[in-house]
């Protein structure tokens, strides 16, 4: 991974003693150009350095873990591992994938969750969404583990929590309806199923179409706009759940992904809550895997777009955190390492 310059120094505002901003005696003949391009080296340092002893990852550095964190930031690992990382980062890695393993055994098999309730995760995108995280993460670490007594336990796990989510989906397609923004948590739970299937589970092929009808009825073709009663009133989050679907099903030339990528050339739109939370750094990593599927102009328009974004938005230590709702540092970051990682051809189909 090459290293990229870091960022540049803020202007120091001088304050007066009466409090207001003091005018500056030698102001600049002119502003500084945006950053394109983000530094990865100090963000994937964080991250590591941030990793508890037992392999999870919590809201900061030192804070107790949960199995979505910890699903977010190993699937991060795993995807800058293709870049040129992997023997770096395997150990790292084997500690988060076991983390969340125990967290599945520990779980009674007739329930749906993983993680003792109360964590920001889920007080923001529902209930369900470490047991969809982590289906995910077991998911795309499975395919590439050496035979053993890890890769077993991690199969088990992973047919235990695709279970759990298929008991969670809704008559409407669904899979959760509680948080802050249940869209979001119903997306990453069929990119869970998804990724299950492809690594070898027993996915039901309905419940993969039903949860691909609820993401796209998600738009409304009649008042051209995206739903928002299960999106915390964000039209942003919805139209990355609905675009996600249609890459994954081969659907993006009907409306709603259409619909999608129009929007998603808004700088309004994009700013979503109008601050960056959590919510927004996941929808840009739905969004962009779903770009990445189609490739050509639009990849091409929307990776550098993003990637502008992201830079100019990354905090001096090289993080990413929310400024409102899920507030994470770890959270954040990950998922912003996640979009930074993905490349064209990457995403797979949904073949039935």
């Amino acid at each position: 991974m090459s290293n990229v310059p870091a960022l540049l120094l803020s202007a120091l505002v001088v304050i007066s003693s009466s409090g207001a901003p003091a005018r500056r005696p030698n102001p600049p003949s002119q502003e500084q150009p945006p950053r394109s391009e983000p530094d990865l080296t100090r963000p994937l340092r964080w991250l590591l350095r941030a990793q508890g002893e037992d392999g999870g990852w919590g809201t900061e550095a030192g804070s107790p873990a949960d199995v979505a964190t910890t699903s977010l930031s190993g699937i991060a690992l795993l995807r800058l591992a293709r870049q040129g990382q992997a023997e770096s980062l395997a150990e790292p890695t084997r500690r988060a994938l076991l983390y969340v393993v125990r967290a599945v055994e520990r779980a009674p098999a007739p329930d749906a969750y993983i993680q003792p309730e109360g964590t920001q995760p889920q007080r923001k995108l529902g209930r369900g969404i470490d047991t969809f995280l982590a289906a995910q993460f077991l998911g795309e670490a499975i395919p590439g583990m050496p035979a053993g007594n890890d890769r077993e336990r991690a199969r088990t796990a992973l047919d235990r929590v695709v279970a759990k989510i298929q008991l969670l989906q809704k008559d409407d397609g669904s899979f959760a309806k509680d948080g802050w923004a249940p869209v979001l948590s119903s997306a990453f739970a069929a990119r869970g199923l998804y990724v299950a299937k492809d690594a070898g589970a027993a996915v039901a092929s309905k419940s993969l179409a039903k949860s691909e009808e609820y993401m796209l009825r998600g738009y409304d073709k009649e008042k051209k706009a995206f739903r928002t009663d299960d999106a915390a009133g964000v039209a942003l989050y919805q139209a990355a759940g609905s675009l996600d679907a249609a890459a994954r099903s081969g659907r993006m030339a009907e409306a709603p992904a259409q619909a999608a990528r129009a929007h998603l050339e808004d700088e309004a739109f994009v700013r979503g809550f109008g601050s960056y939370g959590g919510e927004e750094h996941v929808s840009y990593l739905l969004s962009t895997e779903a770009f990445a599927k189609s490739g050509g102009e639009d990849w091409t328009k929307w990776s550098k777009s993003i990637r502008t974004r992201l830079a100019n938005i990354q905090r001096e230590d090289g993080t990413w955190r929310g400024d409102h709702c899920i507030t994470s540092t770890s959270f954040c970051t990950a998922a912003s390492l996640i979009t930074l990682a993905i490349r064209p051809g990457g995403l797979p189909v949904n073949r039935g």
